[in-house]
C-alpha cells in the first residue's frame, strides 16, 4: 500500500494501520467490521487481507493507541486516549498534504495527456483529472464506479469548503492588511 509513515513514539505507523485508526475514531468495533469497512472504502483498488489486519491491530494496540475489550467473543478495538489525541494531531495537519497530493496528481495527468493526445487539460474541460478517469472504466462494476464516484464527489466537495474557506482568510487578510 501507498503513503506516508507515521510515527507515535518511535513506532513506526504503517498507511494501512493509520486507515485502520482512522476507522476506528467512529467507535469500537471488531476486526472483520473494520476489515468490511476498509474493503467498502477501496472496493476495487485495494483489498486489506485477514491475515494482516489482526496483527497489525495487535501491534497498534502494543504502541498504546488501541484498546481491546473481550464481548461475546469478540476483540472490540477502540482509539484510547492517546490514539484519540494523536490521530485527531494527525488528521489536522493532513488536510494541506491531501490538497498538495491532489493537486500534484492532476498536474502530472495533465501533462502526461497532452504530451499523449494533445488535448485541452481536465481543468480546461471540467472533465474528472486524469488520475481520477479509471472511475469511469468499463472494467469496473456499476456499483463500485458508484460507491467511488459519490466518494470523489465528497472529496471534492470537502476540498472545495477547505478552498472557500482559505480564500475567505486570505480575502480577510488583504481587506485588513
Amino acid at each position: 500500500m501507498i503513503g506516508k509513515y507515521h510515527s507515535y513514539n518511535g513506532n513506526r505507523i504503517s498507511p494501512s494501520q493509520f486507515l485502520m485508526l482512522v476507522v476506528l475514531r467512529k467507535g469500537p468495533m471488531y476486526g472483520y467490521e473494520v476489515l468490511k469497512r476498509l474493503r467498502e472504502e477501496f472496493s476495487g483498488l485495494w483489498e486489506p487481507q485477514t491475515g494482516a489486519l489482526y496483527p497489525a491491530l495487535k501491534k497498534l494496540e502494543e504502541h498504546g493507541l488501541l484498546r481491546s475489550e473481550q464481548r461475546e467473543g469478540k476483540d472490540y478495538y477502540s482509539l484510547s486516549p492517546e490514539g484519540g489525541r494523536w490521530l485527531e494531531e494527525r488528521l489536522a495537519s493532513i488536510s494541506n498534504e491531501v490538497l498538495f497530493m491532489s493537486r500534484y496528481f492532476q498536474f502530472i495527468g495533465e501533462a502526461a495527456k497532452e504530451i499523449g493526445s494533445g488535448k485541452a487539460s481536465a481543468s480546461e474541460t471540467g472533465a474528472l483529472p486524469p488520475h481520477m478517469m479509471h472511475l469511469m472504466a468499463e472494467e469496473m462494476g456499476p456499483k463500485d464506479r458508484l460507491v467511488h464516484l459519490r466518494k470523489v464527489r465528497e472529496m471534492l466537495g470537502n476540498g472545495a469548503a477547505e478552498i472557500e474557506k482559505e480564500i475567505e482568510r486570505l480575502e480577510r487578510a488583504i481587506e485588513e492588511g
